[in-house]
């Protein structure tokens, strides 16, 4: 199975982020039980992204950090996915693209379908997705199953 695949199952992004939770819990709890209040604090920290990260895996949502610190709006920096993990809001990453916050390349992208669906409604291939420039992109990524 190749890598891509494994990172895009959302089962093994799951299961990665409970084990990072039971991680920091077990962090925190050694420093609960040595008064570490460093491991403890590392802990906590762990835990809440990726408690975080693991509601938003859940939701079907990502968020484009770049959009979120400089918005301050969570609203606005929201990728929402389908069942498949495809984006939605593809406008989100326009806009991102057109303002040079991001770099987006292939690996960004779930399915050749995704990338050849953001290719065509930006409008512009700044970031070379189209290397031989015959209209479609990212053809090494698998395809969406229908």
């Amino acid at each position: 199975m190749s890598l891509n695949k494994i990172r895009g199952n959302k089962n093994v992004r799951l299961f990665v982020l409970l084990l990072i939770i039971i991680l920091a819990a077990l962090l925190w709890y050694v420093g609960e039980k040595k008064d570490n209040k460093y491991a403890k604090t590392a802990g906590l920290i762990a835990g809440g992204v990726a408690g975080v990260a693991t509601g938003l895996e859940v939701a079907d949502t990502d968020l484009d950090l770049k959009k979120l610190w400089e918005s301050g709006s969570i609203k606005e920096a929201i990728l929402k996915r389908d069942e498949n993990g495809n984006i939605l809001n593809i406008g989100v990453i326009c806009d991102a693209q057109d303002k040079g916050f991001y770099n987006y390349n292939c690996d960004d992208f779930k399915t050749q379908e995704e990338a050849q669906a953001v290719y065509e409604q930006c409008g512009t291939d700044v970031n070379g997705l189209d290397r031989d420039k015959d209209g479609i992109v990212c053809e090494a990524l698998p395809h969406a199953t229908q």
